[in-house]
C-alpha cells in the first residue's frame, strides 16, 4: 500500500489493477490517508487469515477424501473376496450366482 509522506503530509494511495495494468488511486491526505492505511493493513490481515483458514479446510478434506478412497478400495476388495468365496461371479459388471451343474 502507499502512504506517502510528501511535504510533512500523509498521502495515500492504493494500487488498483485496470485493464491489465497497475495504477495508483488516490485516497486521501492527513488524518484520512492514516485511517485509510489502518484499515487497509487490517483488511489484508483478515484477508491472510481468511486464505490461510481455508487452506487448512482444503487439506484436511483433501486428507479425508483419500481416507475415504482408501477406505472404499478395501471394502470392494473384501466384498469381492466373500462373494466368490459364497460361489457367486460377475460376468457382466453384476454380482450373480453361479449355476450348480
Amino acid at each position: 500500500m502507499g502512504l506517502e509522506i510528501r511535504n510533512s503530509r500523509p498521502y495515500y494511495y492504493r494500487k488498483v489493477r485496470r485493464d491489465g495494468k497497475s495504477t495508483s488511486e488516490y485516497v486521501g491526505s492527513g488524518f484520512v490517508a492514516e485511517y485509510a492505511a489502518v484499515m487497509d493493513e487490517a483488511d489484508q490481515a483478515e484477508n491472510q487469515t481468511r486464505r490461510e483458514r481455508l487452506q487448512r479446510q482444503r487439506e484436511a478434506d483433501r486428507k479425508a477424501d483419500q481416507e475415504l478412497i482408501s477406505l472404499e478400495r478395501t471394502l470392494k476388495e473384501l466384498f469381492t473376496t466373500v462373494a466368490l468365496a459364497n460361489g457367486y461371479h460377475q460376468p457382466k459388471r453384476q454380482w450373480r450366482k453361479k449355476r450348480k451343474r
